[in-house]
């Protein structure tokens, strides 16, 4: 026991580590002005290139041990290098304090309902085979790749082999935990209570409590994660052009990140409207510039090209499901009657058309229409999930109130009328949501979230700086931060009890065949493709597919029944 749990534990620290040091790598390359003090910012910088990198690698190589190993030790080669610089005492503090509470969370034994599905057979796919062409008729969550598949695949180590799958969601927690208590801090030496300290605080307490499973995370909670922070510096911008060059990454990178997550946050573009408009307003045109000559700019645009690659390899269409955008007359493309079936059982599996348990006795494409899935929905999931979820934010904004409530200002803050335009699309955001995909995990989270607390972050700021202001807010700091830790606790007793967990040998995760079933087809497809005839154009000796050899690739044309 003692051996493995060392073993994880320093592996976890030397990926953190190993992070960092490529996020600093990226900093130098690129000439972005980052602070060293923003040690929390430089690990989503590394978090950005990591994903860049294994798109841009996976077309060519598989991830393998080795490549892993070498691509670890370059991180870790430059954080020494750079230790003086980064490792302070104040950043080493963050790092090790925050991941070290953290790694109770990564502890795992029941995973995510959809990890033993897709989750895990993408990763290990990745880090046994290098692109292969035409694999989205192999598993529907195949079709639908996140960035997160290809960070996870980097940490692919011998002895812990495919056991830090969950490493990726741990980054995105802890880097942004870290942004956040460094801003709280920030706002505290200085004795200010405006709307961004409040925003900081909310996100922080927000965070921990809702999203305190990693296992639950999926493909979903990292990027609401990162949300939450894209909409606290695109806020806190106007009035603060000043900071425009150290705020313009941040937005980039968290921006890129989040749509390379779950592709339909691509909708989180419509806030870069308001963001130009203002830009406009203030006779700041001249700052639309420096997007252009900031080399995170074309990275990012990089990074989407290489995520609609994955894509238009996987399935044949640019952003899978919508079928506007499949390439007729592409060998390996999934039919577009396929396609949009598949987009109607997303919606109706979204609106509680489908669960377990039940099912809805209407057909799914006239369930998901006219709102006749509203009263199904309401019954089967508002009343559960929904109603617990906003009773939840309503008792933390109670709670908030009741904490920080003194008398008013003198002079009203006029942040919320500044921030009305970005709230006015929030609400048009909700109510897509609504229409299209009812469900939290599908970003419900942090669209009613924002909903609630931009108006509170508001109304907090208006009140005057009370004596015990900071101490209300180290309690709440560390309430929050028991609150995480026990939950934690709690649930693994749980899987002790529940699921028989051995935690006492090893921290290993469930695995059972059914993990490895798509590997175990791809070994077969690779048998017929390695031993078919180098000088024929294909290799049709399998029930499902044609082999085809092109450039070097294998290709996967499913055979039509």
């Amino acid at each position: 026991m003692i051996t493995n749990y060392l073993i994880f534990f320093i592996t976890y620290f030397l990926i953190v580590l190993s992070v960092v040091g490529h996020g600093v790598l990226a900093i130098k390359f690129t000439k972005i002005n980052v602070s060293i003090e923003e040690i929390g910012f430089i690990g989503l910088v590394g978090i950005f290139f990591l994903i860049f990198y294994s798109y841009v690698t996976h077309f060519f190589v598989s991830h393998g041990y080795i490549h892993n190993i070498i691509f670890i030790i370059t991180g870790l080669v430059s954080i020494y290098y750079y230790r003086i610089k980064i490792l302070t005492k104040k950043n080493f503090v963050f790092l090790f304090s925050i991941f070290f509470v953290i790694f109770l969370a990564f502890i795992i034994f029941k995973t995510h309902d959809d990890f033993g599905y897709y989750h895990f057979p993408y990763s290990y796919y990745l880090n046994k085979f290098s692109m292969i062409i035409g694999i989205g008729p192999l598993n529907h969550g195949f079709r639908t790749p996140s960035s997160i598949f290809y960070l996870n695949s980097l940490f692919y180590l011998p002895h812990l082999d495919y056991y830090l799958y969950h490493m990726g969601a741990i980054l995105i927690l802890g880097f942004s935990n870290i942004i956040l208590v460094s801003n709280i801090k920030k706002y505290l030496n200085k004795k200010e209570n405006n709307q961004f300290f409040f925003l900081n605080l909310i996100a922080f307490i927000f965070i921990n409590v809702f999203f305190y499973r990693i296992a639950e995370h999926g493909t979903d909670r990292s990027a609401q994660i990162l949300v939450f922070l894209f909409f606290i510096y695109i806020l806190s911008l106007r009035g603060n052009y000043e900071n425009f060059d150290n705020i313009l990454p941040k937005l980039m990178v968290l921006l890129s990140i989040i749509i390379s997550l779950k592709s339909f946050y691509i909708l989180y573009l419509i806030f870069t409207i308001p963001f130009i408009y203002y830009i406009m307003k203030d006779d700041k045109a001249f700052l639309i510039y420096k997007i252009f000559k900031n080399p995170i700019f074309y990275f990012s645009i990089l990074m989407g090209m290489c995520v609609i690659l994955v894509y238009l390899f996987n399935t044949g269409c640019l952003l899978y499901p919508v079928e506007q955008t499949c390439i007729g007359g592409i060998e390996w493309a999934i039919p577009k009657s396929e396609v949009s079936a598949l987009n109607t059982h997303y919606q109706w599996w979204s609106k509680a058309g489908g669960g377990p348990g039940y099912r809805h006795p209407i057909e799914k494409e006239l369930y998901i229409q006219n709102f006749n899935w509203l009263s199904n929905w309401i019954d089967r999931y508002f009343f559960n999930k929904m109603s617990d979820f906003l009773l939840s934010l309503l008792f933390i904004t109670i709670i908030l109130v009741m904490i920080f409530k003194t008398k008013k200002k003198n002079l009203k803050n006029q942040n919320f009328n500044i921030n009305l335009f970005y709230y006015c699309l929030i609400i048009l955001i909700l109510v897509e949501w609504f229409y299209n995909h009812p469900s939290l995990r599908y970003g419900g989270y942090i669209i009613f979230g924002l909903v609630f607390f931009i108006p509170l972050s508001h109304l907090l700021s208006e009140y005057e700086i009370s004596e015990y202001f900071k101490i209300k807010t180290i309690v709440l700091f560390f309430l929050v931060t028991s609150i995480f830790i026990g939950r934690n606790v709690d649930r693994i007793i749980y899987e002790q009890d529940f699921y028989q967990a051995n935690f006492k040998q090893n921290m290993f995760f469930f695995t059972d065949k059914k993990h490895f079933r798509i590997d175990k087809k791809l070994n077969d497809l690779s048998k017929i493709y390695n031993n078919c005839n180098h000088g024929i154009n294909e290799c049709s000796n399998n029930q499902d597919f044609i082999i085809k050899k092109r450039y070097g690739k294998m290709i996967l044309i499913r055979i039509k029944n």
